[in-house]
């Protein structure tokens, strides 16, 4: 929430701070109400995570694409073999939540039915999006308390081993920061951003969005966690763009790589569209060899317009 002092006085005169603040009570009356429901199977997830003593535990919301789920979990058992992979299905379409829990039976994965979102039609995805998370970290994280948790888009996939407890060994959270408008406020996109449990399990995190700080999903760890911090002490996620292309026509557009995890996109709204198709192809045409591929064209369009 912005502090009461930024707002000026037309705002004051319109009634922004109060809107704001009534906003945010509902948002978090909300979020009570959905945290204290329970899901088919809790208990016995709880168990297992428990039992897991994983040095990490990875957790994605699903919504409504098995594609991604199944494109996500065979880069996991790929690459990060010993970080169990939790899907939390948040779909709203009952045959994709009959197939996610399919998929997920068939390969073993941690599996739990969120209860009905209450942004339920794909109204609002961002706070859907929240509201999952915020269960998600009371029901399952708090409960099983892994030393490390990691919170991945459902099309995010990594295309290289990555040691995600070493990210976090001399600071509290690691991700890709993302950042208001005009304000300095800042926060770690939820699509790759991981935690030591330990250094955090004290706070109130909220994954809620912060629309008067123009911060969306996981923005109001701002004022709980993010202010409080030294940046410029701060390891975080190199990012860049790179250009995927389709291996049978070349055809392809540019998607966000993170480290060394690239975000297929088009998934983002459980609608699976050509981006995802066009990296779920690349990826299985050379799942081995495509990050660094991606990495030489990046260069590559780098110097080319450097030169120019």
């Amino acid at each position: 929430m912005r502090d009461i002092a930024d707002y000026s006085l037309k705002e004051w005169l319109g009634g922004a701070p109060l809107a704001h603040r009534l906003r945010r009570a509902r948002n978090r009356l909300v979020d009570f109400i959905y945290a204290r429901r329970q899901a088919d199977g809790q208990a016995g997830l709880v168990a297992r995570l428990k039992a897991e003593r994983a040095p990490a535990l990875a957790f994605t919301v699903a919504f409504n694409m098995p594609e991604a789920i199944a494109l996500l979990s065979e880069a996991m058992a790929r690459f990060l073999p010993g970080t169990p992979l939790v899907v939390c299905d948040n779909s709203t379409d009952p045959v994709a939540r009959a197939a996610i829990a399919a998929l997920c039976a068939e390969r073993d994965l941690a599996y739990c039915p969120l209860p009905p979102s209450p942004y339920r039609g794909g109204r609002n995805g961002s706070r859907s999006h929240a509201v999952a998370l915020n269960w998600i970290w009371a029901n399952l994280v708090r409960p099983a308390a892994p030393p490390v948790v990691a919170l991945l888009d459902h099309d995010l996939l990594p295309l290289q081993a990555d040691d995600l407890p070493a990210r976090v060994v001399d600071q509290p959270c690691y991700g890709m920061a993302r950042h208001g408008e005009g304000n300095g406020a800042w926060y770690l996109w939820p699509g790759f951003s991981v935690f030591n449990y330990k250094a955090v399990q004290g706070l109130p995190l909220d994954f809620g969005t912060d629309t008067p700080l123009t911060l969306d999903t996981g923005g109001q760890n701002w004022n709980v966690l993010y202010r409080r911090l030294d940046r410029d002490a701060l390891a975080f996620a190199e990012t860049r763009t790179v250009f995927v292309a389709d291996p049978g026509t070349e055809a392809g557009e540019d998607h966000l790589l993170v480290d060394g995890w690239l975000h297929a996109g088009g998934a983002g709204h459980g609608t699976r569209g050509r981006a995802f198709d066009t990296v779920a192809r690349a990826f299985a045409a050379d799942p081995d060899g495509l990050l660094a591929r991606l990495r030489a064209g990046a260069d590559a369009t780098t110097a080319s317009g450097a030169a120019t």
